[in-house]
């Protein structure tokens, strides 16, 4: 393996690799493709409501498929000491300074496995054709799922409902039944930024490989990102659109304009789509929200006066030293929003150590800064509307995602630097 430079991706390429067995590999590339296809389709509930048996294996099974690539394939230099062990004694500490508390084990385990997830060392984990299958696989799934919601299947509906249900149990149907394509995420704010990444990561494969499945791929899931109608998918959706463009005006503007044209025959469709979506009061004033930052939806939903987020901003400002740690609130949720979620739990060192780990752990994984930079900041975006770093479901994909762009990332983009989170 290591001695046929032909079948090793770009960034293999310019890297010493040690001899390892075919076996090895094969286990290590069924890790890979496992965490994408647990990540992405574990069940969340039973009948439509929560399982709090489903969610105590989701988060063993993360433990044992993280742990596993620490024990193989290491962990960074000096992320134990100076962020995971902060980061849980920060936690730790200020649980014991609240009395009484309420201590929450889900918290804790959450946290635990962030911790563990931002020490691993992904440079030595080898993709293979086996994970690109996967990953091809998936976007089959994925986009068929997604065109049932969108021409309105109620088996779709019903069967996402059933096992994918979060947060509140009619939140998935809600959404099915606006033909808005969250698959199994459940909300569409982590549904708009999983459903993006989705979306950049089969543009980079097409810009890398030129393969007009990945294109294909591409455009399928603009359009599930599109249609999710939310603020946050409406956002990406506006930068996918300038990426594409300007990549295209760039180096084949044929293609821009058969895409064009593509656009063009679609868009019918779509308006259509958005006057059925539209049809009622409540739904237009939704939209709008999303179009234009209302009160009703987006940043001011959250954060403005009125806003799901403005309990947590005044408890932050009334006691602002007074974090609480892995105590479980009584009065309000910690879903909506990972930085104020953060400041709650362990003040500005948390928020610090937990920022700054995750930048650390992309840049030392990830051969190119442009990627490094791109996924930061998408990340940082989206928990302004959604505790992104605590969703199980980011414990086993934000890997395979480092692992799976080390795969297509040529060797001369770097230097290129075709690649920018303003697209260019």
């Amino acid at each position: 393996m290591a001695a046929n430079s032909s079948t090793l991706s770009p960034l293999m390429s310019h890297r010493v690799i040690p001899a390892r067995s075919a076996s090895r590999l094969t286990r290590q590339a069924m890790v890979v493709a496992f965490l994408l296809w647990t990540g992405l389709y574990f069940p969340n509930s039973i009948g439509g409501v929560q399982s709090s048996l489903f969610f105590a294996i989701s988060l063993a099974v993360a433990l044992c498929l993280l742990s596993y690539l620490a024990w193989k394939d290491g962990t960074r230099p000096r992320a134990v000491t100076f962020i995971s062990l902060p980061i849980m004694i920060i936690l730790i500490a200020c649980t014991l300074s609240v009395k009484p508390f309420r201590f929450g084990w889900a918290v804790f385990a959450l946290y635990s496995l962030l911790a563990l997830m931002l020490t691993l060392d992904l440079r030595r984990v080898y993709p293979s054709s086996f994970v690109h299958a996967a990953f091809v696989a998936a976007n089959v799934l994925n986009i068929a799922s997604g065109i049932a919601i969108l021409i309105g299947s109620e088996w779709m509906g019903q069967f996402l409902s059933a096992f994918y249900s979060q947060f509140y149990p009619e939140l998935v149907q809600t959404m099915a039944d606006l033909h808005k394509p969250v698959l199994t995420f459940g909300t569409h704010a982590a549904a708009g930024l999983f459903s993006y990444v989705f979306f950049w990561l089969n543009w980079e494969t097409y810009k890398t490989s030129g393969k007009t499945l990945a294109l294909f791929f591409t455009l399928c899931q603009f359009i599930l990102l599109v249609a999710l109608t939310s603020f946050t998918s409406l956002a990406l959706g506006g930068l996918a659109l300038v990426q594409m463009g300007m990549w295209f005006w760039k180096c084949n503007r044929k293609a821009l304009a058969a895409t064009a044209l593509c656009i063009l025959l679609v868009s019918p469709f779509g308006v259509h789509f958005l006057e059925d979506q539209i049809a009622d009061s409540k739904e237009r004033a939704e939209l709008a929200g999303a179009l234009l930052n209302s009160e009703i939806s987006g940043p001011l939903g959250r954060y403005g006066p009125g806003g799901s987020e403005r309990g947590k901003i005044t408890q932050l400002l009334d006691h602002p030293l007074s974090p609480f740690g892995l105590a479980m609130p009584s009065d309000f949720s910690m879903v909506d929003s990972g930085p104020l979620e953060y400041l709650l739990r362990g003040s500005v060192p948390l928020l610090v150590l937990i920022y700054f780990g995750l930048y650390r752990f992309l840049r030392y994984n990830l051969a190119s800064r442009s990627h490094t930079l791109t996924l930061f900041l998408l990340i940082i975006s989206c928990e302004t509307g959604f505790t992104l770093l605590t969703y199980v479901r980011t414990f086993y994909l934000l890997p395979f995602f480092v692992i799976y762009l080390n795969q297509i990332v040529p060797v001369s983009n770097e230097k290129a630097n075709h690649l920018s989170f303003a697209g260019v």
